[in-house]
C-alpha cells in the first residue's frame, strides 16, 4: 500500500522523475514520462539514461553524472530529451546522489519541461518536414523574439554559472566602485587574504597593502584605470595574519550604459611560489657570482705568481739553455692566463671568439720580445669555439711565435707574422706563416729527437683530432685543420 501510494504521488507530479542505478540505467520512471514523452514503462526501464538524450548533450551528461561521488551531491543542467515520435524537448534537469538502504548507488533525477517557455519555434532539433515558406512566413514574430530572448537568457545564465565556477576555482576576484571601495569578492579572495567577506566589502584595497610598493606605484595604477586603460602588474599583498603573498593582477575599468567608468574588475592569480623561486634563484646567482669572483681572484693571483717565478728564474739563470726553457714555460702559462681572463670576462663562459682572442694573445706574446715583429690577422667573421680548442690553439700559437723569434728571425731584428682563420661548416682552418728563414729540410712534428716545443705542438694537434701540414725547406707555413665538435 505504501509503495502504491508512493508511485501515485510521484505520478501526480508534473515533472519527469526517475531513478538511475549504479550503471546509470533507469530502474524507475513515473507515469509522467508517458504523458510528456509518449513512452510506456517497459520502453524505459533497464535502458541507459543517455539513450534518451540528444547526441550532442550526452558527453556533458556523462561528465556531470561521473562527478556525483558523495551522498547528497547534486548536479543540474539544461538538456534535450527525445520524444517517442522523434523530436526533442528541452528540460531543466536536477540529479542527486541518494544511496539506497544497502548503500548501493542511486541517482534521483527530476526534469522540468521548459520547452514552452523557450517558445515552440525553438524546440531544438525538432523533426519536421521540409516545406516551402513565403517571405512573410520567414519574418520573425514578436512573440518568437520574446521566446528567443528567454531561451538565450536562460542559456547565458547557465553558461555564466559554469564560467563563474571555473573562475572561482582558480582566480582571486574583486570588484570596486569608482572610489576604490570593494563591492564584491569571491571565496578565493577571502581564502587567500584570510579576511571575512564582511571585513572586505566597503573597505579599500589598502587593507592589504604590504608596504613593499611605493606610493608612485599605486598612483600610476589608479591613473591608468581611471582613464579607461587596463592595468597589468605584480603586487605584493599582506594577509590578515601578516603573511605575504604575491599576485599577478589585471584590473579592467567597467563602464555604465552612458559610457562612464563606474566600477573596476580586478582579476588576480596567485604567484607567491613563482616569486619566491625567482628570489631564491636570484640569491643563488648572486652567491655564485661572488664565489666566481673570489675563485677568479685567487686563480689569477696564483697563475701570475707562477708566471712571475718563472720569469724571475729565467732572469737570474746563468745557463742560457735553462733561461730559454723558463721563458718558454712562462710563455705557455701566459697563453693560459689570457684564455682564463677572457673566459671570466665573457658573458658565455662556454665559448671563445677566436677573432677577438687571438689578436689579443699575439699582442701579449710579441710584447715580451725586443725584435720589431709586425702581425697581420685575417678572419672575416666571428669564429666561436669551445674553451678547450681555444686553449690548445693558444699554446700552439705561443710555440709557433717562439720558434719564429728563435729561428726564423734569428739573424734579423724585423719580421712579419701572418695568421689566417677560415671557418667552414664542420671545421676551421688555422694558417700560420712568417717571412723569415725557411724551415730545415729535416723539420717534422713527428721527429722523436725534436725539442719539447715541437713535441708539445704535436700532442696538442692530436688532442684536437686535427690534421697539420708543414713544408720542410720552405718558408714557415703551419696549416692546421681542426674539426668543430
Amino acid at each position: 500500500m505504501i509503495q502504491t501510494n508512493y508511485n501515485d504521488l510521484l505520478s501526480d507530479i508534473p515533472d519527469l522523475v526517475c531513478e538511475l542505478d549504479a550503471s546509470d540505467k533507469i530502474r524507475y520512471a513515473n507515469s509522467f514520462h508517458k504523458y510528456k514523452l509518449g513512452y510506456e514503462s517497459h520502453e524505459i526501464l533497464g535502458r541507459s539514461v543517455d539513450e534518451f538524450f540528444h547526441p550532442e548533450d550526452r558527453n556533458e551528461l556523462r561528465i556531470k553524472i561521473s562527478r556525483l561521488q558523495t551522498p547528497g551531491a547534486e548536479t543540474k543542467g539544461i538538456w534535450r530529451i527525445a520524444h517517442k515520435e522523434g523530436h526533442f524537448l528541452t528540460f531543466e534537469c536536477r540529479g542527486k546522489l541518494k544511496p539506497d538502504s544497502d548503500g548501493n548507488k542511486r541517482i534521483v533525477v527530476i526534469a522540468r519541461d521548459i520547452t514552452d517557455e523557450l517558445g515552440t519555434e525553438y524546440k531544438l532539433h525538432a523533426k519536421s518536414n521540409s516545406k516551402s515558406q513565403s517571405s512573410a512566413e520567414l519574418q520573425p514574430k514578436v512573440s518568437d523574439l520574446s521566446h528567443q530572448s528567454l531561451f538565450e537568457l536562460k542559456m547565458s545564465q547557465f553558461e555564466f554559472s559554469q564560467l563563474k565556477l571555473a573562475f572561482d576555482e582558480h582566480a582571486i576576484i574583486a570588484v570596486t566602485d569608482r572610489n576604490g571601495q570593494i563591492t564584491y569578492v569571491n571565496d578565493r579572495f577571502c581564502e587567500v587574504s584570510m579576511y571575512l567577506r564582511d571585513e572586505l566589502i566597503g573597505n579599500n584595497h589598502r587593507l592589504l597593502n604590504s608596504g613593499f610598493h611605493s606610493p608612485e606605484f599605486f598612483d600610476r595604477m589608479y591613473h591608468m584605470i581611471q582613464n579607461g586603460y587596463v592595468w597589468k602588474g605584480e603586487i605584493r599583498n599582506r594577509t590578515k595574519s601578516g603573511s605575504i603573498y604575491w599576485v599577478s593582477a589585471t584590473i579592467v575599468p567597467l563602464r555604465s550604459i552612458d559610457g562612464s567608468i563606474n566600477r573596476f574588475f580586478a582579476l588576480h592569480t596567485l604567484i607567491t611560489r613563482t616569486i619566491e623561486s625567482e628570489e631564491k634563484v636570484s640569491q643563488l646567482l648572486q652567491e655564485k657570482e661572488l664565489l666566481l669572483q673570489e675563485v677568479h681572484h685567487r686563480i689569477k693571483n696564483n697563475l701570475f705568481s707562477v708566471y712571475s717565478l718563472l720569469k724571475m728564474q729565467a732572469n737570474f739563470s746563468d745557463d742560457d739553455h735553462l733561461k730559454e726553457q723558463f721563458d718558454e714555460a712562462a710563455g705557455r702559462l701566459r697563453s693560459m692566463m689570457a684564455l682564463y681572463d677572457r673566459l671570466y670576462r665573457s658573458q658565455n663562459r662556454n665559448a671563445i671568439d677566436l677573432k677577438e682572442y687571438i689578436p689579443n694573445l699575439v699582442g701579449q706574446i710579441l710584447s715580451t720580445y725586443p725584435k720589431n715583429i709586425t702581425f697581420v690577422f685575417n678572419a672575416s667573421t666571428a669564429i666561436v669555439v669551445k674553451p678547450d680548442i681555444a686553449n690548445n690553439l693558444g699554446i700552439i700559437l705561443n710555440e709557433l711565435i717562439c720558434n719564429s723569434v728563435k729561428h726564423s728571425f734569428l739573424s734579423q731584428d724585423v719580421g712579419n707574422i701572418e695568421i689566417q682563420i677560415i671557418k667552414e661548416e664542420y671545421q676551421i682552418q688555422f694558417v700560420y706563416q712568417d717571412n723569415g728563414e725557411p724551415l730545415p729540410d729535416t723539420f717534422s712534428l713527428e721527429n722523436s729527437e725534436a725539442g719539447f716545443g715541437i713535441k708539445l705542438m704535436n700532442l696538442l694537434v692530436q688532442q684536437l683530432k686535427g690534421k697539420v701540414e708543414v713544408n720542410p725547406g720552405q718558408k714557415v707555413r703551419f696549416e692546421l685543420i681542426v674539426p668543430i665538435r
